[in-house]
């Protein structure tokens, strides 16, 4: 054994001395300059390729193999030029190289120039001739796959300076470049943390535009780490950052940082990021990430987003401000989460969002696969009206505009306001709630809605509220899977107390009472016209131990029937209200036809009654009210004969929707025309009987006999009066 490693250590030997001796005397009697059109020649004859190599090369063999090259230039045959080098320098130490190891000298590129030139199908980086077989790719031996002896590296430094990469797509129009890449490293050595540092400045060019729409700049410095035997690679105190410039912000130049300490595992397909911060304008993040399996990843860690402002954010990205009634809102916008969940997810959990002084908390899930969306959000007050836009007076010019497109025949629009695209492709189950909420003056509790949307179906199965005593239980759906689309709502209003929501919303008492109300309506269409125009359903509504202020049904009745000299009615004194109970109608609609034949109320002595339709899509109604006095209770106040008990008052409203609502609903007046009629022959009736009594006591009873009988005392009786 000794002789054998005597026998090798000596070839080793002598193989290290012909080497030395053959760089000797390559370097005195070779010069591989003489040679650069045998080069050039053999990279087009193999390679395909024009090489041009207009520096000198230099060369050195022991101890180390070195190549210096300059002024190359590379392109295929009949394109534009491909790319450009200024310098290009490495050397390679034999003798650790025979040991296995990669000793290198430092790695310069210099006045790198890349040029990619699309046009159509046609490039700049290939052979023009595609029927060229193209090169067979050697497959790994499976010694090769499960990984051998790891390489070990030990350069100098790298240097790549001044390079650049041009891509132009002459079919679009459209040029991108990167300038000034700049990269250098320190020593670099197998499992030995190195410095490192990146730059680059990048533009993007619009079709037909010589300035560049957005220009980009970035920086990226660390100490790297990599061990290649067990692929794993380490960044600490990676520092990047990047800033763009362009119409997308406004003109003004937007900076992304971003800080960590990164953690790779090729093998076991692992990232990891500790001590994560993130930076934009006035948002800030900061936090952990982990990345398991990168085919179907496992993502876990926490991330919190400071509070920001959200205006000054948008105005940073040159975006216009939200405007809200409150100025003082969106001020304070705060974000923290834990990520966890199953592979192939992004789980939020216990994430808490604030809005100001409103607390969101629940959790959220994206599914990396199919790109559903999970959430379930609960909060705790919100005053809604802070966050609405401003109030701002409708131009009068507007307001003629619409009367005009209403009496032009166009009230109903048949332009789409359904999107049906967007909603196809929805992926959503939300649960959202919320203990309070504040909104047009209203005050709402116990919030409750619950969303899906998968295809084209979209289910809000859940809209739930309480409010002013009552509840609200409602849903609806809206399937966009067929043509035409289709609509159905579901509302269920329980005991609201009305005249609190009116003193709330409008400061006004002029109703009041328990309002109940089902509705079960469908609908098609993505027009407001095909909507209306397919309006089907049933609806109905009741109010209990309601009052109308204001307005005075029997001060009204009374009034009415004051004209009336003769009835000697006196409306002084009469009630400024109207109680009234019971009140229920319901409606049956086809077709955009709302049919209601049982409008009833009892109104304070009276009964209101009432039935008609109203014809949307012709835009005309026909419905008649009537009042009848079922009891006179006003005899202390408003002195009302017996025989106006039991008679119906009627109304009746007919015309179209922009007709003078004082043209619209008128009394019929026959049926005041009979009422004094029939009161007047009452009266003539009474008088002919008084005068018959009192004959009959002055003449006794022969006089009737005399006469003629009774038609003769008729006869006298109506000459008398005549």
């Amino acid at each position: 054994m000794k002789t054998l490693m005597k026998i090798v250590g000596g070839l080793v030997a002598l193989v290290i001395l012909l080497i030395v001796a053959g760089g000797a005397i390559l370097g005195m009697f070779f010069d591989p300059n003489e040679y650069k059109g045998e080069i050039e020649k053999i990279a087009l004859d193999k390679g395909g390729v024009e090489l041009k190599i207009g520096g000198d090369i230099g060369w050195s063999v022991f101890p180390w193999l070195g190549l210096e090259l300059g002024d190359i230039s590379v392109k295929y045959p009949n394109k534009p030029q491909l790319a450009t080098l200024s310098k290009a320098q490495v050397s390679v130490r034999i003798p650790a190289l025979l040991s296995g190891q990669v000793q290198m000298s430092s790695v310069v590129v210099d006045g790198l120039n890349l040029n990619l030139v699309q046009d159509g199908s046609s490039n700049n980086w290939a052979p023009a001739t595609s029927g060229e077989k193209a090169a067979e790719t050697k497959k790994p031996s499976a010694a090769e796959s499960a990984g051998g002896t790891a390489i070990a590296l030990d350069i100098d430094s790298i240097a790549v300076t001044n390079g650049n990469l041009a891509f132009e797509d002459k079919q679009a129009g459209t040029k991108a470049l990167v300038k000034n890449l700049n990269l250098t490293t320190g020593k670099v050595q197998d499992d030995v943390a190195f410095p490192l540092t990146l730059s680059f400045e990048a533009e993007q060019y619009a079709a037909g535009s010589s300035a560049p729409a957005m220009t980009v700049g970035s920086k990226l410095d660390g100490n790297v780490r990599f061990n290649l035997g067990k692929q794993q690679y380490w960044v600490k105190k990676l520092n990047s950052s990047i800033t763009v410039q362009g119409e997308a912000t406004g003109g003004k130049p937007l900076t992304l940082t971003v800080a960590a300490d990164v953690t790779a595992d090729a093998a076991k397909q692992a990232v990891a990021l500790e001590n994560l911060k993130v930076a934009i304008a006035n948002l800030a993040l900061s936090g952990k990430l982990a990345v398991n399996d990168f085919a179907k990843p496992a993502i876990s860690g926490a991330l919190d987003v400071a509070p920001f402002d959200l205006n000054k954010l948008l105005s940073t990205l040159g975006q216009p401000a939200v405007e809200t009634a409150d100025p003082n809102v969106l001020k304070a916008i705060s974000l923290s989460t834990q990520l966890d969940g199953p592979a192939n997810t992004v789980t939020a959990k216990g994430m808490t969002l604030k809005l100001d002084d409103t607390t969101f908390k629940g959790g959220a899930a994206f599914d990396l696969a199919s790109g559903g969306i999970k959430l379930n959000l609960k909060g705790d007050s919100l005053n809604a009206d802070r966050y609405m836009p401003p109030a701002k007076e409708q131009p009068a010019q507007s307001q003629q505009s619409q009367q005009k497109t209403a009496s032009s025949g166009e009230r109903y629009s048949k332009e789409p306001i359904i999107p049906v695209e967007p909603l196809q492709g929805l992926n959503i189950d939300a649960t959202l709630g919320l203990d309070k909420l504040h909104v047009t003056k209203l005050d709402i509790q116990n919030i409750a809605l619950v969303v899906s949307a998968h295809n084209g179906l979209i289910n809000a199965s859940k809209i739930n509220a309480d409010m002013y005593q009552g509840t609200l239980r409602n849903s609806a759906t809206l399937d966009v899977r067929k043509s035409p689309v289709r609509l159905a709502v579901k509302k269920d209003i329980r005991g609201i107390q009305l005249g609190d929501v009116l003193k709330a919303a409008a400061d006004t008492d002029v109703i009041s009472g328990a309002l109940t109300s089902k509705a079960d309506i469908t609908a098609s269409g993505r027009s407001v016209y095909d909507i209306v125009h397919s309006l089907n359903g049933t609806t109905s509504i009741s109010m209990k131990d309601g009052e109308i202020q204001g307005i005075d049904m029997a001060q009204t009745v009374c009034q009415g029937l004051n004209t009336v000299k003769s009835l000697g009615i006196n409306t002084q004194e009469v009630d400024k209200s109207t109680p009234f109970a019971n009140l229920s109608a319901s409606t049956k609609i086809v077709n955009g036809v709302v049919n209601n034949p049982d409008l009833k109320a009892a109104l304070d002595a009276m009964a209101l009654s009432g039935k008609g339709k109203v014809d949307l899509p012709r835009e005309s109604l026909d419905y008649r009210v009537g009042l009848t006095i079922e009891e006179n209770l006003f005899k202390k106040t408003c002195s009302i004969p017996d025989s106006l008990e039991g008679v119906e008052f009627p109304v009746d409203c007919k015309g179209g929707f922009d007709d003078n609502p004082a043209d619209l609903c008128k009394p019929d007046l026959a049926v005041f025309e009979n009422i004094f009629k029939a009161k007047a022959k009452a009266k003539v009736k009474a008088k002919v009987d008084a005068k018959k009594e009192e004959l009959k006591e002055k003449l006794g009873g022969s006089l009737q006999e005399k006469l003629g009988g009774e038609e003769g005392a008729k006869k006298l009786l109506k000459g008398l009066f005549n």
